[in-house]
């Protein structure tokens, strides 16, 4: 910035700084004592800053009554819960008790006066927040509405009635008694009804998919729904002592419901897999497979399969015990599987953390969980059918990763056998949590990015949606320089993102933004603020040498806890995991013409932000959780060092060679290690 545009910067700041000064006020009613809420109000601060400083935003209050109304509603909203987060967040507080009794004055009514008038100084910042937000909805709804004639839109209306109904039957068999789902509730029939407002005939738009996706998404939305009638009535049996009349009815009222929301499921599923398919055939992922790969993916497939399914008919430790977490190290697998997360919308572990979880898992878990409920099929027939599910998304983004990196057919071969080989594979084969899906949707994003000047936003939207640190891709997305083009750029990024709180919003996930600072307030106790530097260090390249080979584990019999599989203690630096991280970085620095290679590096740097700066997991010492996740970038670059030196030494064999080595190795280590893990469970947790 030169001179001119700094002095035009403090210009602005003077200019706005009662707006900072209210911004402060209304940031600080979400403020929490943890470290984690601390750094996000600086950070959210700076950036409003910012904004200010660049003179980015000018927001207005927009002219038409309706719009005003809800800039009213908006700023009240956001008082509302500000004051509401601040009152619960703070009367715990010893602190506050202490300065109370120093006062004369009760801590309700001290927490009452100073919530108050945080809300009275913050309210301008949070009126002019609510112009800019309704202003840019609006402006974003003109394109996205192109429809404007009222004949038009009345038409539209009558002939898709059937659409705002069935999509709050839905919504309403996932509903949760708050006051957040609620509101979300009510917005999502008011996108439901705009939607069926600007198409001419939805059921005409199905018709032009084709038969075979037309019967899949039928097949899949009855899986949905049966699902969601299933959770309706369980909620129902639980609320069994206070609504003895509602159980009566429950039954037939969850049988109602899942009929009329097959239309929305339905819709929704086949405009899904019309997206997916066009991506797939624009970016040709899957084309060009010669017939031997096809032939050892599918024998690797089919070996993995096998084993999934050899360990789940002798041990339930993996989806169906009593105790649901904490069996294999320390997941929740049980927990997520009988509570059917995959399809739960409103799951709590379907929080903040994955708010469209099941919105983009379903589409490939419906049919195999409606094969397994037509069949009557017992809690292991259920989880292999769910689970073989997650495995060919497993195999699906391990070959994307393999197409990312513009291999040919031999490579890709190796590539393939290596990561079948490797720990983290082995593991998540028989380990249901959600890092499956959302590992398929960030690699899917990540190999469009590498492929394309602006990636199709689905895969955005599955990526953040089924893990939402997922979403720091998003400056990837816009065609604009941020060095350019400033300006443009980040209002691509503030589009981009306001597109992925619609798509919340459709799908009934407001109170994911309704109770966001709570619950970042209580996510953060699962990061490292207790562990010690030096050993979130141990954890972390411990972290690293395990995404290839089994770290070291074993049987967990203490008195505390059930008896369980567990990571041991890390006591000193992993050599091994100091050694890959070194030869990453090295290959990083060696092929940075590659953007698949750039991409790679940066999820590393991102792995040390997460794991070892924020310390997510080392409180539990459960590391191994987000290999997956995090894992591919170190292979991908490894692979890449080695295609490397293969290149420079002009010899054509090199990679075949380190791959049946490295095979071979990989298997002697884990294998035993893997299958120790599996009689440790059929000893403990048969079936």
């Amino acid at each position: 910035m030169g001179k001119t545009n700094f002095s035009t910067a403090v210009k602005n700041i003077k200019k706005n700084f009662w707006l900072l000064f209210s911004a402060m006020a209304a940031l600080c009613l979400f403020l929490s004592p943890s470290r984690t809420s601390l750094v996000l109000i600086a950070a959210i601060f700076a950036a409003v800053t910012a904004v200010v400083a660049l003179d980015i935003v000018k927001p207005a209050v927009p002219p038409e009554q309706t719009a005003k109304t809800a800039c009213i509603l908006l700023t009240a909203l956001i008082a509302y819960r500000g004051f509401d987060t601040f009152y619960a967040t703070w009367t715990p507080s010893s602190k506050v008790a202490a300065l109370a009794g120093a006062l004369g004055m009760t801590t309700p009514l001290l927490l009452l006066i100073v919530g108050v008038m945080g809300c009275i100084v913050g309210f301008y910042a949070m009126s002019v927040m609510s112009c800019w937000i309704v202003s840019l909805s609006i402006k974003l709804m003109q394109e996205w509405l192109p429809v404007q004639d009222k004949s038009a839109i009345k038409a539209n209306l009558k002939r898709n009635w059937y659409f705002p109904i069935s999509a709050m039957a839905f919504f309403c068999l996932s509903a949760a008694r708050t006051l957040g789902y609620m509101i979300g509730l009510f917005l999502a029939s008011v996108i439901a009804i705009l939607v069926s407002s600007q198409i001419s005939s939805l059921w005409g738009q199905t018709k032009t998919s084709r038969t075979v996706f037309r019967t899949l998404s039928l097949a899949t939305a009855l899986g949905i729904c049966l699902a969601g009638q299933e959770s309706f009535y369980a909620k129902a049996q639980a609320l069994e002592a206070m609504l003895p009349i509602a159980i009566d009815l429950s039954g037939t009222i969850s049988v109602f419901g899942a009929v009329a929301a097959v239309p929305f499921v339905y819709f929704c599923v086949c405009l899904f897999w019309n997206c997916i398919e066009r991506v797939l055939r624009e970016s040709r992922i899957f084309c060009e497979i010669k017939v031997a790969e096809w032939i050892i993916y599918g024998v690797l497939m089919v070996a993995t399969l096998g084993y999934m399914a050899f360990s789940f008919s002798q041990s339930q430790a993996f989806y169906a015990t009593e105790l649901s977490y904490d069996i294999i190290y320390t997941s929740d697998s049980p927990a997520l599987v009988k509570e059917n997360v995959y399809l739960a919308l409103t799951h709590p572990e379907n929080d903040l953390r994955q708010p469209l979880f099941a919105v983009f898992a379903a589409p490939f878990v419906g049919i195999p969980y409606l094969l397994s409920r037509l069949i009557g099929a017992s809690a292991s027939v259920q989880a292999i059918l769910v689970n073989s599910a997650q495995i060919a998304m497993l195999f699906a983004a391990n070959f994307m990763l393999a197409k990312m990196l513009k291999l040919d057919s031999v490579k890709r071969i190796c590539f393939m056998m290596l990561t079948s080989c490797t720990y983290t594979q082995l593991l998540f084969a028989v380990m249901m949590e959600q890092y499956i899906v959302a590992y398929f949707w960030l690699v899917f994003c990540m190999y469009l990015i590498a492929e394309k000047q602006q990636p199709d936003r689905i895969a955005l939207w599955g990526a953040g949606g089924t893990l939402l640190t997922s979403m720091i891709l998003l400056p990837f997305m816009s065609t604009k320089s941020p060095i350019r083009d400033f300006k443009a750029w980040l209002m691509d990024m503030v589009k981009y993102g306001l597109e992925f709180v619609v798509l919340m919003l459709a799908f009934c996930r407001f109170d994911v933004i309704f109770n966001l600072m709570p619950r970042i307030s209580f996510l953060s106790g699962f990061t490292g603020k207790t562990v010690a530097l030096a050993d979130k260090i141990y954890q972390y390249t411990e972290f690293i040498g395990s995404c290839f080979v089994a770290p070291d584990a074993g049987v967990n019999a203490s008195a505390i806890y059930h008896i369980s599989w567990q990571l041991n203690t890390a006591a000193g630096i992993n050599f091994a995991g100091v050694l890959i991280l070194v030869l990453v970085l090295f290959s990083a620095c060696w092929n940075r013409d590659k953007k698949s290679s750039l991409l790679a590096a940066g999820w590393v740097g991102f792995s040390v932000v997460m794991l070892l700066g924020l310390g997510w997991g080392t409180k539990e010492n459960g590391l191994i959780l987000y290999a997956l996740y995090f894992g591919w970038a170190f292979l991908v670059l490894l692979f890449q060092l080695v295609e490397k030196i293969e290149s420079k030494l002009n010899v054509r064999c090199l990679i075949p060679i380190f791959t049946v080595c490295a095979v071979a190795a990989l298997l002697r280590i884990n294998i035993p290690a893997i299958m120790e893990m599996v009689n440790f469970a059929i000893t403990y947790y048969p079936v």
